[in-house]
This record gives C-alpha cells, structure tokens and sequence, in this order.
C-alpha cells in the first residue's frame, strides 16, 4: 500500500505530516544556508566568511529544527520518515561544529561537508518517505554545472558542480 492511500484514511499520519512541516522546512533551511556558506568561504578562501550574520541565522533555523522535531509523535507510517529526519539534524549539527572547528583554526578540524552531505542524503530520503515534503535536486540546478566530458563542440574544460551535495 503506497503511503498517500494509506495516509487517505490515517488521521494521525496526516496530523504528523502538518506537524513535521516547520522541522523538515528548518533543516533544509539550515543545510542550504550552511553550504552557501561553505561555498562562499571556500570561493573567498577563508574560514572568517563563516562568521557572517547568515551563520547564525541558519544555526537559529537548525535549533528551529530540533525544536519541532522534538516536538513530534510519528504515527506508524511517518516512522521512518521520522527516523531520516531526526539522522539529518544530527548530522547538520556535526556539520555545524565542524564549520566551527574550521572557523576557530583547530588544528585537524574535521571537514563540514561530509556531515553536511550524509545530512542531505537524510533529508532526500525523509522526502520520498511521506508525501508533502520536498528537497532540491541540485543535480539538475543551474548551478550545478553538471560534469561532462569535453566534446569537440566543448570550448574545453570540465563542468563541476559548485554547489554538488550529492558527489
């Protein structure tokens, strides 16, 4: 049975759909912010650009996050969707204490992106557990640049993606 029909005739699923709605909007919030974030700094080359007012502002949306996620009582459909969310925020919490490692200069600071792509990973697959939630595809963004290969109607080089959370 395919989770809309089932959600059709179960109250408690769809009153967890509603209710999951402001955690899953925050942590998507919060990842996207932190990997421009990421981007910018690495674009700029220093770790400094993380202390921009934006930083905090998508930690304020990842304690949003886990606030209402805290919040929530997953009927027996929504547990699995329940299950990735909760994995992406911690794994966006990783994330952020690794940007914060960087930012401080800590020797041997872990790198943010991993946490912050396994957190992205979570929240896909959160996605396509319940109706009404959505992610980006940043594979077919226009910023994703897609990697190709050079042809000979190619000008040259190869298309990376800037901002690739899924390589």
């Amino acid at each position: 049975m395919n989770a809309m029909v089932s959600l059709r005739h179960d109250e408690a699923s769809r009153r967890y759909v509603i209710a999951a709605q402001p955690a899953f909007e925050a942590a998507q919030e919060a990842a996207t912010r932190l990997a421009g974030l990421l981007i910018t700094a690495e674009l700029g080359r220093s770790r400094h650009l993380l202390d921009l007012p934006s930083r905090e502002a998508a930690h304020a949306r990842l304690a949003e996050a886990r606030e209402h996620h805290a919040r929530l009582v997953p009927s027996g459909l929504a547990l699995h969707f329940h299950h990735h969310l909760s994995r992406a925020i911690d794994r966006l919490e990783a994330a952020f204490a690794a940007a914060d490692a960087e930012r401080a200069g800590r020797f041997g600071a872990p790198d943010p992106l991993p946490p912050l792509r396994a957190a992205w990973a979570d929240m896909e697959a959160a996605s396509r557990a319940l109706p009404g939630f959505e992610t980006i595809d940043f594979k077919r963004s226009c910023c994703a640049m897609h990697r190709q290969e050079p042809t000979t109607t190619d000008l040259g080089g190869t298309h990376v993606g800037l901002f690739d959370l899924d390589s």
